[in-house]
């Protein structure tokens, strides 16, 4: 289908629309972010590794500056020298890199969900068209990207500024400090640059993943048509729905109906309901309702029983009030109990004389 016109697209993208959109890959993003959450990740590792990083970085800074050397070293022990330095560096680097991928899964989940699609690693021949990249470069996106860029900017700037001027004497009394004293001072002062320079930049991350969302739904719109058309392909008809509720409630009465061979007594107000009821004592801890209805369901349950020679007995009250209280598949509550056990026992007693007369006959 054609693109419609923005105008048209008013309605709200629909869960399948959201959903088709996932599986192409297109889903929210900011790149504000994952570079928040890196910079956030990598202060944390600052801190917690900060003593070890202090002490190795003051002994190799104080070794390098004093030149101290037990004794003279050869092209080999050199290398050897400089091989051990950098294998001590990618060490102390090891936990900035474990916490930058760690924040970098982090802000894929939190800017755009858990979303894995082959069909947005295909290439695209309209994404290095350069009518295309015009078209971008005059975009909302484009737009809204620059002022995020400057927002940040500013807020770098802003931040950076309030806090090294709060520090003016600090930073000044570094000039007389000994060594240990300037690399203590220094972090300190770095570290508080970073924690506000990250709130900052958090408040504006924040900001853009929202209108990142916002945007993301925006682009999804969809018109009335297309929402009627989507409706149809995933939603049955209402007269479709009817027929297959009809068939349901068929297929119910029918096993019903069936069940009612298997009952040790049907109760009836004479032409109104009529309730079938089953108790067997080794597998049921009271009398179940298998089949009950109304007026011409009630007859028929009734017939049903005359056929297969189950006895119907007409208990007015105690058949209304069991229909009342009692779905089929239920077993019958304990107020009805008494009254449902003497109809049943009463049951019990006939078919047990009317066995001892046919074998006396």
């Amino acid at each position: 289908m054609p693109d419609q016109p923005a105008s048209e697209r008013t309605e709200a993208p629909t869960e399948e629309r959201l959903r088709k959109a996932r599986r192409e890959g297109r889903v929210p993003s900011s790149q504000e972010v994952p570079s928040v959450l890196v910079l956030a990740a990598f202060a944390v590792a600052l801190a917690l590794a900060a003593p070890g990083l202090y002490q190795w970085v003051y002994s190799s800074v104080r070794a390098g500056v004093s030149a101290e050397i037990a004794r003279p070293m050869d092209v080999d022990q050199m290398a050897g020298h400089l091989k051990s330095t950098f294998g001590r560096s990618i060490l102390a680097a090891v936990p900035f890199l474990i916490a930058g991928a760690a924040a970098s899964v982090l802000a894929s989940l939190v800017s755009s969900g858990w979303a894995l699609s082959a069909t947005a690693v295909k290439p695209k021949l309209d994404r290095i068209s350069p009518i295309n990249g015009l078209k971008n470069l005059v975009s909302l996106r484009s737009v809204v990207k620059l002022l995020v860029s400057l927002a940040k900017l500013a807020a770098i700037l802003l931040i950076t500024g309030v806090y090294l001027a709060d520090q003016k004497d600090a930073i000044l009394a570094l000039w007389h400090a000994p060594l240990d004293g300037i690399l203590a001072e220094s972090g300190r002062i770095v570290f508080g640059v970073l924690v506000r320079v990250l709130i900052g930049l958090a408040v504006v991350a924040l900001a853009d993943l929202l209108y990142q969302r916002w945007q993301y739904k925006r682009g999804l719109r969809m018109t009335r048509q297309e929402v009627k058309e989507e409706r149809k392909r995933y939603e049955l008809a209402p007269e479709l729905k009817g027929r297959m509720r009809a068939m349901q409630i068929a297929m119910t009465r029918r096993r019903m109906l069936q069940d009612v061979a298997e009952a040790d007594v049907v109760l009836a107000n004479p032409t109104h309901v009529a309730v079938a009821v089953k108790y067997d004592a080794s597998m049921m801890n009271a009398p179940m309702v298998v089949a009950k209805g109304p007026d011409l369901l009630a007859q028929k349950i009734k017939d049903i029983a005359e056929e297969n020679n189950v006895p119907v007995v007409h208990r007015p009250e105690l058949a209304r009030a069991v229909y009342k209280a009692v779905d089929i598949g239920q077993t019958i509550p304990q107020t009805l109990f008494v009254a449902v056990a003497e109809v049943l026992a009463m049951i019990y007693r006939l078919k047990k004389q009317r066995g001892t007369v046919n074998s006396h006959g």
